[in-house]
């Protein structure tokens, strides 16, 4: 791994999204989903009402692994298990500090850590509610694909479908409603 951790702390939030890890713009610019796959993350939201300045305020945006763990041929390196888990415990800590009501994975890194394995498929998950329990903590989660440009399944029909049906959970939740101040 490589570089400063970056992390979104927001006190007294009950929504935490959790990403795979900062590319190397977030870590020069200090904050998760800063370029590109961020521009894509922050138009869905605008899609239900947010906009990213309002979101940055009011979601702890939380992160499988800290820091950037370096350059893959295409894209960035997925961080390695040992890596996970040398991290996880930053990541128990946020869920049991802030005890959120909602958690949003984005990607198949932090989707498989909720789900406890890699062996999913994103038309499955994407577009559903979940419930578990923790590090001591139950919650409701929805889980977004990567907006990474790299990611062709969300170009893909039943990619855009989920999608869209995971954004309108999410506006229906009651803790999105109740942060973004709404019914």
């Amino acid at each position: 791994m490589q570089g400063k951790p970056v992390h979104g702390c927001i006190p007294k939030t009950k929504i935490i999204s959790i990403g795979q890890a900062p590319g190397v713009h977030e870590e020069r610019l200090g904050r998760p989903f800063a370029y590109t796959a961020g521009k894509t993350l922050f138009q869905w939201f605008s899609r239900i009402g947010v906009e990213e300045d309002v979101y940055r305020k009011k979601v702890n945006m939380a992160a499988v692994c800290r820091c950037f763990p370096g350059k893959a041929k295409s894209g960035d390196r997925k961080p390695s298990k040992p890596e996970i888990e040398n991290c996880r415990p930053w990541l128990g800590f946020e869920i049991q500090f802030h005890k959120p009501k909602l958690i949003l994975p984005i990607g198949k890194l932090a989707i498989a850590e909720l789900i406890g394995t890699e062996k999913f498929k994103l038309e499955d998950i994407v577009g559903t509610i979940q419930k578990k329990e923790w590090f001591g903590v139950t919650f409701d989660w929805i889980a977004l694909p990567h907006p990474s440009g790299l990611n062709v399944w969300n170009h893909t029909e039943i990619g855009k479908k989920r999608i869209g049906e995971a954004l309108e959970l999410i506006r229906s939740h009651k803790t999105w409603k109740e942060t973004f101040g709404y019914s």
